[in-house]
């Protein structure tokens, strides 16, 4: 017989739960040729470092940006590798206007999230509940995986309004406002087979046809403040601050909940009730200090970098996070008027604890390699086009306790892996 199984969700944690950063500092073609960005100044500096924009001549820029990734994201068991293959596109729009000590810009991207992820051969997590049911019955439950396919993600979308003020030659400062929308969704079936009579005997294990397709949604205003000194024409420096986002999810959900255990009606979303049709719960991100520095030195530019998230100050559904950071340094190359190379390098420390590993988000901790070309055609309009590869340290998570008494998942035997490489390419316009 088979389960349409809430019993992947309850032994698992699994999809769509909380990661410990939701924030992606790629906002820019400038980011994958050299992730150092917060002490420079430049048009994309609208989101890296508003306050040096104050910085540039006068004129009205656009800067358009695609970042296209290709995604692998995989957890194996007992050599086993199930995975999830994918595209992800990102865009990024920044509009600026300068004019004698002011400027004022607008950037609309995707601040947060990640690739939709979709497990067509199943999930780790599946297996795992599997070998728990069996281990509570002796071994004469006989569960044994059929079927499953499993669907994710979590993408937040992000207006930011704001202007920067020159004081003198040296100091300037910026401030504005952020608009965020954050969409996350889980969609999921799963089938097992297993023995009807040792299931309602040993469990009072019955029914089948499990089903959730559910959709999370919420909104949040924040504050943005920075802080560029220019102490000489070669060196910089920047501050940049990010207030938390509020953010109240608020679920809508189709599921079918056709098991029981003990008579007890179950469906996915009794273990993960932030997906529960109506369900309301607070998942906000954190605030972000970065902090950054660049020097000319004849044709090169060294720069480097420090980002803070406040994840412990900030409310993520169930589970408590550490704080993350992220380490870069970068430099530029300037070939001659029209070329410039570039590369850089990126460590990134998520602070998420193994527990927060799931089947669908694990946020181990990553190094980001990244060179590229910027091509100046003409005085007024710039062409940037990068490649980077994004390494992560895999990890395997721990044992957990599940909603059921006696029945543990052993996340401990999963290794969970991610692989992503990327080209981008933007443009700038000077009118």
């Amino acid at each position: 017989m088979k389960l349409k199984i809430a019993i992947m969700s309850l032994l698992t944690s699994i999809l769509m739960s909380a990661a410990s950063v939701d924030y992606l500092s790629n906002n820019s073609a400038s980011y994958f040729q050299n992730p150092s960005q917060t002490g420079k100044i430049s048009v994309e500096g609208v989101f890296y470092n508003p306050a040096g924009t104050a910085f540039l001549e006068d004129g009205t820029y656009l800067n358009i940006n695609m970042q296209n990734s290709l995604i692998e994201e995989s957890m194996t068991l007992k050599g086993k590798k199930y995975k999830s293959n994918n595209y992800a596109g990102a865009p990024s729009f920044n509009l600026l206007y300068k004019k004698d000590n002011f400027s004022l810009f607008g950037n609309a991207s995707v601040a947060a999230g990640g690739a939709t992820l979709k497990y067509k051969d199943g999930v780790a997590g599946i297996a795992l509940a599997a070998d728990a049911f069996n281990q509570i019955t002796g071994g004469r439950l006989g569960a044994t995986l059929t079927s499953n396919n499993f669907k994710g993600q979590n993408r937040y979308y992000q207006l930011i309004l704001g202007g920067a003020y020159k004081v003198n030659d040296q100091f300037a400062i910026s401030g504005g406002l952020r608009y965020v929308l954050g969409v996350r969704k889980l969609k999921g079936t799963a089938g097992y087979s297993y023995n009807p009579s040792v299931g309602r005997r040993m469990l009072g294990l019955s029914g089948n046809d499990l089903y959730i397709d559910s959709e999370r949604t919420a909104n949040g205003v924040g504050g943005t403040i920075g802080f560029d000194y220019k102490p000489t024409d070669t060196l910089n420096i920047a501050v940049k601050y990010d207030t938390p986002v509020k953010m109240k999810f608020k679920s809508k959900a189709t599921e079918v909940k056709g098991m029981s255990i003990a008579g007890k009606p179950l469906g996915i979303s009794f273990f993960y009730p932030e997906y529960a049709d109506g369900a309301q719960y607070r998942r906000d991100l954190p605030g972000v200090l970065s902090l950054g520095v660049s020097k000319d030195v004849d044709r090169f530019t060294y720069s480097a970098g420090y980002i803070h998230y406040f994840n412990k100050a900030a409310k993520m559904d169930r589970f408590k996070y550490k704080d993350g950071y992220e380490l870069n340094f970068g430099v530029d190359y300037r070939i001659n008027d029209k070329f410039t190379w570039h590369a850089g390098f990126n460590y990134a420390n998520t602070g998420a604890p193994r527990n927060t590993f799931t089947d669908v988000e694990y946020a181990v901790n990553s190094q980001i390699y990244a060179t590229g070309l910027t091509y100046k055609p003409t005085e007024n309009s710039e062409w940037k086009f990068g490649i980077a590869h994004v390494s992560y340290n895999s990890a395997n998570g721990e044992k957990e306790n599940t909603a059921l008494r006696g029945v543990t998942l052993d996340k401990s035997q999963v290794k969970y892996d991610k692989s992503i490489n990327v080209f981008t390419v933007g443009y700038t316009h000077k009118f």
